[in-house]
């Protein structure tokens, strides 16, 4: 875009105009990683609050407000109190203070967790030849009258329901209580750290790209990003254009498809402050008393004749 006249004592440019997808697929990205705590807060809460261990003569149904582990008797190859886990350790999933859900190692073995407690655990291995349940898997869960649960899924296994359920069709077990996902400091500080920058880098980036201009005038060449910066004539050592930029290193700021604001090392510039919307020439080397600037006006041109009318 050609320079205009701000007033009747500078002239404004603009930097060049770089168009496409990347502020949109830029912002979806961050968003979805930023927000991925608060989501996993809400999600894991929701399993938590709906956890149960169902037993009837069927078998066994894990409810989880979101799905259900279902694992029929006949698939269950054993079933008993996880006396010593062992030294346990997390592979993937969740491990909150009140809740444990995902794949972990106990004692040496892989097994799928679904917990609320790290004690009075019971555990129920799924057969090699399971029809409904996954195979030869070991589940760990935390019903709160683990005895109990114990005797009902053998009783469900051995086809003696009746005899030792008393009379009833299914046996709702709750998960041992345990502190709520919710209140976990963990997460609220993950949350804390990373929902500001959700919402705060689509802001900062997109007011710094779309509000970035130049100013040259009577007083110097001013640079507009999020503020005013003036650079005074009496401060500029010289105002030059590269029609050849060195590989420009970020050390501070950022560096976005159109958008690059921020500390840079120039190859054998050295370090310089860089506004400009692409690193490509042609480009405005500015020498200053404080360093030097690397600007990207659309009309290299232009902006040169100003600072020779106004210098």
């Amino acid at each position: 875009m050609s320079a205009r006249a701000g007033s009747s004592r500078e002239q404004v440019f603009r930097p060049a105009t770089v168009r496409g997808p990347w502020a949109i697929v830029l912002f979806v990205v961050v968003g979805i990683v930023c927000l991925l705590p608060a989501a996993l807060t809400a999600y894991y809460g929701v399993i938590q609050s709906r956890l149960a261990y169902r037993v009837s003569a069927a078998g066994i149904t894990v409810e989880m407000g979101v799905g259900e582990i279902v694992i029929p008797a006949g698939d269950v190859a054993g079933v008993d109190r996880l006396a010593d886990p062992g030294r346990v350790r997390r592979d993937f999933g969740a491990a909150l203070r009140g809740f444990q859900m995902g794949w972990y190692t106990m004692g040496g073995q892989r097994v799928y967790r679904l917990t609320t407690s790290r004690q009075e655990l019971v555990y129920v291995d799924t057969a090699a030849g399971a029809a409904a349940a996954r195979p030869s898997t070991r589940y760990v869960f935390s019903p709160e009258d683990a005895d109990r649960f114990v005797a009902l899924v053998r009783a469900a296994q051995a086809g003696e329901w009746a005899e030792v359920a008393g009379g009833v069709d299914e046996v709702v077990f709750s998960p041992q209580p345990a502190p709520p996902v919710f209140a976990d400091p963990l997460m609220w500080a993950a949350i804390a750290v990373t929902l500001p920058i959700a919402i705060g880098f689509p802001w900062v980036v997109t007011s710094g790209s779309r509000g970035m201009h130049y100013r040259v005038g009577r007083e110097g060449i001013a640079v507009h990003h999020l503020g005013r910066k003036l650079y005074r004539w009496q401060d500029i050592k010289s105002v030059q254009r590269l029609d050849q930029v060195p590989r420009l290193l970020r050390t501070f700021g950022a560096s976005l498809p159109g958008y690059h604001v921020g500390h840079f090392i120039a190859g054998s510039l050295g370090r310089a402050k860089v506004y400009a919307s692409r690193l490509k020439p042609p480009m405005v080397l500015v020498e200053t008393t404080r360093g030097r600037l690397l600007l990207g006006p659309e009309d290299v041109d232009g902006f040169l004749k100003a600072v020779e009318r106004y210098r």
